[in-house]
């Protein structure tokens, strides 16, 4: 199975940082979030990736490329540790990058279709967003995969439950009448107390192709974008959907602040930064 990595957005919430510097490659934690993502692939046993791309993604291709000249500077100051680091990002998994052409519609869908040329004929595939962030004892991509081999349906997508007054700010999951783990249909941002749950859709999936059938570059929505849930709605109208609560801390890390907070709780988890991290913390002035 190949994964899909999509990082084809403006990174409008990051600007200007983002004019220059893809945003999945701001760091938490001194590692990008780009390597995050391709770390849990990676765990959960897909080591062919596809990330699609605008121009200007070159830093996310030098990050994963060999850098001989780097590596050389490293054993001469016999810097050991960081020169494995350095070589086991260039070796950990067979990453190519495809650019998203300009023809496809702006949107969260349009990268499978940019992506679909390099994907195997027949096979299913993993697909996640670049800007959500999980701490998690086991990878979603694992978590999904492991439901996919179980129920073989023609997709699976990750969610997690959000409190009541949050539900206005995300896709809201129906499920179908008399369970509780298939999905009728995705309310995009419900008005207040219109929720069909609070279950809420989180940006990994693992699609069969039966997705491309349901997936037209035509068929945009709100805002004129190609929206993955659409699809996604349009595929559970006629086939089974299975909507998989995630195990572990689901942080988005698309704007500014949520990346502070996503980096806070990372660094928490960090035996080497816990302690000065708290100290510091409560040492700060938070007073009205």
């Amino acid at each position: 199975m190949k994964g899909i990595i999509t990082i084809a957005g403006y990174g409008t919430r990051f600007l200007p940082a983002s004019k220059a510097l893809p945003k999945e490659m701001i760091p938490i934690v001194g590692i990008p979030l780009i390597q995050y993502h391709v770390e849990s692939l990676v765990a959960s046993g897909i080591t062919d990736i596809i990330i699609v791309v605008r121009n200007g993604a070159e830093a996310v291709e030098r990050h994963f490329a060999p850098d001989p000249a780097l590596e050389q500077y490293l054993e001469a100051t016999g810097k050991q540790t960081l020169l494995e680091e350095v070589r086991r990002l260039s070796r950990m998994a067979n990453i190519v990058f495809v650019r998203q052409p300009e023809t496809l519609p702006y949107g969260n869908a349009s990268p499978a279709l940019a992506a679909r040329p390099w994907l195997t004929p027949g096979e299913p595939f993993y697909y996640m967003f670049g800007d959500d962030f999980f701490l998690s004892d086991v990878p979603v991509p694992k978590q999904l995969l492991q439901v996919y081999e179980r129920y073989r349906p023609a997709a699976v997508l990750a969610t997690q439950q959000v409190p009541d007054e949050e539900t206005v700010l995300y896709g809201c999951i129906e499920f179908r009448p008399g369970t509780t783990n298939v999905l009728a249909r995705i309310v995009e941002k419900p008005e207040p107390g219109t929720a069909p749950s609070n279950w809420v859709q989180v940006g990994h999936f693992v699609f069969t192709p039966e997705i491309f059938e349901v997936l037209d570059p035509r068929q945009t929505g709100k805002g004129g974008e190609l929206w993955m849930a659409d699809a996604v709605d349009r595929l559970a109208a006629r086939a089974t959907v299975i909507a998989q609560p995630i195990e572990g801390l689901w942080l988005a890390a698309g704007d500014p602040l949520h990346h502070l907070k996503a980096s806070i709780q990372a660094a928490l988890r960090q035996k080497g930064m816990r302690e000065e991290l708290v100290a510091y913390l409560r040492s700060l002035p938070l007073g009205e």
